[in-house]
């Protein structure tokens, strides 16, 4: 019977998250039930079905026949192809299909024109390992399991060289005051200072005393920056819902309780960074770090480059370096 990679249809999604599902209950056997629960709420059938009219989104099935025995769930965002989750079922692996899958993956990055492919592994995941060693990908970061609860391994691969207009980019921050949206602004500025980029910075406050919006739009670059101002940034993040309306970026990062639909556009990554840090931190604080962790990823920093204790007061150098390196490997 031959073995078909095709796109994920939605008659296939209810078959396919079963797969996914299971796949949990095997990499987190040693996990409760409510820890694997969620795991799998961050991927429930309606958001697989909506991610389906994606453009950015790679979800494949492979199948024998009518069957589906292996799947991919992967995004792509400024460039870079993330592969999220991946699995086939127990009775088809050693057969071949993983390398398939992974191969046609990462012919689907390049044909969106993505420069890098990325994946998180658990070290125990020998089979995982070999296989994206076997494609060329090489290990970037450890993260420990004090930070994260278990331990990760980020995996890259070079597809094609970074393009000239990923060398030079806009990024706006904003927030309500106390957000920290300063600390996160200046903590992105001086990581990129020192990974040689030319760096430009400007605190915008609103003219409340108390409680008002603050905005940050920075720019990094490979040579000089001529002009510190712009109008429209490449990556956005809004911790608060602005009362100045529409965010002018080309890709957002929205915290869940500012997403407002008539009011943002494009269409954001929405992430529960206040439902985070309340859950994993216990505190409202550490959403800017959170977000700030998100943003490093996105923007390809190599998290294991970054000095923290330059970066943070030594008071809080422990809970703010794992709320950064959460945020670094979280995947909705």
């Amino acid at each position: 019977m031959k073995y078909e990679i095709k796109k994920l249809e939605e008659h296939e999604v209810k078959e396919t998250i079963k797969l996914f599902r299971s796949i949990i209950d095997e990499l987190h056997a040693g996990s409760s039930k409510i820890e694997r629960s969620h795991y799998k709420a961050t991927h429930p059938g309606s958001k697989v079905r909506k991610q389906l009219h994606d453009k950015e989104s790679v979800y494949l099935v492979g199948k024998l026949g009518d069957e589906i025995i292996s799947f991919m769930f992967a995004l792509v965002a400024d460039g870079v192809g993330n592969i999220h989750w991946s699995g086939v079922k127990a009775e088809h692996r050693k057969e071949g299909y993983a390398k398939l899958l992974l191969d046609k993956t990462i012919n689907v990055f390049i044909k969106k024109s993505c420069h890098e492919a990325r994946v998180f592994i658990y070290p125990e995941a020998k089979g995982a390992h070999k296989l994206f060693q076997s494609f060329d990908f090489e290990e970037k970061s450890f993260i420990d399991e004090q930070f994260f609860g278990v331990g990760i391994i980020l995996m890259e691969k070079m597809l094609a060289p970074v393009p000239l207009t990923k060398v030079a980019k806009k990024v706006v921050l904003t927030g309500e005051a106390g957000q920290g949206i300063k600390l996160m602004a200046h903590t992105l500025g001086n990581i990129l200072a020192k990974m040689g980029k030319e760096v430009s910075l400007n605190i915008i406050y609103g003219a409340a005393v108390r409680g008002g919006e603050i905005t940050a739009e920075l720019i990094y670059s490979d040579e000089k920056i001529e002009t510190p101002f712009f109008e429209k940034a490449d990556l956005g993040v809004c911790l608060s819902r602005s009362k100045k309306g529409m965010i002018n970026a080309k890709e957002l990062i929205v915290e869940a309780t500012a997403y407002d639909s008539d009011l943002i556009h494009p269409i954001p990554d929405v992430m529960p960074f206040s439902k985070i840090a309340m859950d994993q931190f216990h505190s409202h604080v550490f959403v800017n770090m959170i977000a700030l962790g998100r943003l490093l990823s996105i923007i390809g920093i190599k998290i294991e480059k970054v000095d923290f204790e330059s970066e943070f007061q030594s008071r809080f150098l422990e809970e703010n370096t794992r709320a950064v390196k959460f945020g670094y490997t979280y995947q909705d």
